[in-house]
């Protein structure tokens, strides 16, 4: 190995051989064994016996720690883990928003754009908005169209989350949760907060009313 070469790595801050400017280090040999503290200089010669490069492992220590290694390598290893902390990061949220009055042009970029970053793994919030006067059904009919273009996605909500003026809801690429906009259940889910009837309370409005009448029919055989 060519110990002449000074080499370093600007991405890692990493110093080895000559790059090593301090009077001394703790040494630790080719083999991992600890040396304890060792002139540099004669840390360098010991290196270079070996064919290996004396890398600066730990800087922040005094003296700072060094190791007899292949230099090559170790950068391999150091980039290769950094690529693998990369790749697991979670990835960021991306949001479209739509108007009640949207263009069918900007429509499909938009919907076009959201299902790339999903393909890419990022989540998506689909977000549908109405201003002023705009009719709430207007808004949820674009809602609507725009879902029937994510079928074969998942969505992170059970439900899509409704409020006066928007209607929200969350893709991914895969997941247990499916995108449930053709069912009923989720055509009640969409309705705004104030305007969804409950069934319990249908129900036992129906179930007075008969009761009122089964007592009519009583009191007029008795009368």
């Amino acid at each position: 190995m060519d110990f002449n070469n000074q080499r370093s790595n600007k991405d890692l801050g990493v110093k080895i051989n000559d790059w090593i400017r301090v009077p001394k280090v703790l040494l630790i040999d080719e083999k991992g064994e600890n040396l304890g503290e060792v002139d540099t200089i004669k840390a360098k010669e010991m290196a270079r016996a070996v064919e290996l490069d004396l890398v600066e492992v730990g800087a922040t220590s005094n003296p700072p720690v060094c190791r007899i290694m292949d230099f090559s390598k170790y950068i391999y290893e150091q980039k290769k883990k950094l690529r693998k902390n990369k790749t697991g990061k979670a990835k960021d949220l991306k949001e479209f928003r739509f108007s009640a009055v949207i263009d069918v042009g900007d429509m499909n970029t938009r919907i076009r754009r959201a299902k790339e970053f999903l393909e890419k793994g990022h989540p998506v919030k689909i977000t549908t908005i109405k201003k002023g006067r705009q009719p709430y059904e207007q808004m949820k009919g674009v809602f609507n169209e725009i879902l029937t273009n994510f079928t074969e996605y998942c969505s992170i909500e059970p439900e899509p989350k409704s409020e006066f003026n928007s209607i929200t809801i969350t893709f991914k690429k895969d997941g247990k949760t499916k995108n449930k906009q053709n069912s009923n259940k989720e055509s009640k889910a969409i309705q705004p907060e104030g305007e969804q009837e409950s069934k319990d309370d249908v129900q036992t409005e129906s179930s007075g009313t008969s009761q009122d009448k089964e007592v009519k029919k009583v009191q007029k055989k008795t009368g």
